[in-house]
């Protein structure tokens, strides 16, 4: 998920800002410090609680003879697949992790977030050629976690507000406090934390800090505010009235859900 991430901004930060070939270095090069950065912070300044899980048997011991080394890379590349398909050492082999994978993957939602993707590119760049992700990106969030028309619905409305009410008050921000560097920083700052403290268990708000921080970061590289904000409401507009269309019409609704769990057991 994290790889997927940092690939989309940086697609969007090359079609969208058109850096020259000198800064488009500098901006891949700090980009793909984000992920040290991340694991340092989460592993050493404030490390997680870990499980005291023992070390692979590979890593142990180094190999001596021919016959050695092969069994060391095998039982290697199945350590570091275990841990690209299910996030975790199992030890089990891995056609078996595989399959169990390839059967529990949701392609359901997968393809309607794909198809609610395509429509949104459409859609949004009727509005907005250079700022159509936008529309796509709602997409993607919408989905995100959802498994019912209801659920994305909700989803939906809490993207609509949050938007709404985070591109109002970075206009308002802005026309006040445009002039002083110092204190946009500081709610810059405020908003990431907002986002990342509010966006797993209270997404209006989450949304709300991450549309902020997106009026505020494109007014520091001299766009005008009243426009963008006007677009990128439009935009996520157009994102999530598709993929409301998309989950009514291909998603299943949370009573059939309900109605077909017994008849599973």
């Amino acid at each position: 998920m994290g790889a997927a991430l940092l690939t989309l901004v940086s697609f969007y930060l090359g079609l969208y800002l058109h850096p020259s070939h000198t800064r488009l270095m500098e901006m891949l090069t700090a980009m793909a410090m984000v992920p040290l950065i991340v694991a340092f912070v989460g592993r050493v300044v404030i490390p997680m609680e870990r499980c005291g899980a023992p070390a692979p048997s590979f890593t142990c011991s180094l190999p001596h003879t021919i016959v050695a080394s092969k069994a060391w890379a095998g039982a290697a590349m199945r350590y570091v697949a275990d841990i690209l398909v299910t996030g975790r050492p199992t030890g089990r082999p891995l056609s078996a992790v595989l399959a169990h994978r390839l059967h529990r993957l949701a392609w359901r939602p997968a393809l309607v977030a794909t198809v609610a993707a395509l429509l949104a590119m459409v859609a949004g760049s009727e509005l907005s050629e250079d700022r159509s992700m936008w529309a796509v990106i709602s997409t993607f969030v919408v989905f995100l976690g959802t498994t019912s028309y209801q659920g994305t619905r909700v989803r939906v409305m809490k993207r609509i507000a949050g938007t709404s009410t985070g591109a109002a008050v970075s206009v308002l921000l802005i026309t006040v406090c445009g002039h002083q560097t110092w204190f946009l920083v500081t709610a810059m700052a405020l908003s990431v934390f907002g986002w990342a403290y509010y966006i797993l268990h209270a997404y209006a708000r989450g949304v709300f800090f991450i549309t902020m921080l997106v009026g505020l970061a494109y007014s520091q590289l001299g766009f005008a505010i009243v426009p963008l904000a006007k677009l990128r409401i439009e935009e996520v507009f157009a994102g999530c009235f598709v993929s409301l269309a998309a989950a009514v019409l291909l998603m299943p609704s949370t009573t059939a859900r309900a109605a077909a769990a017994p008849d599973r057991k």
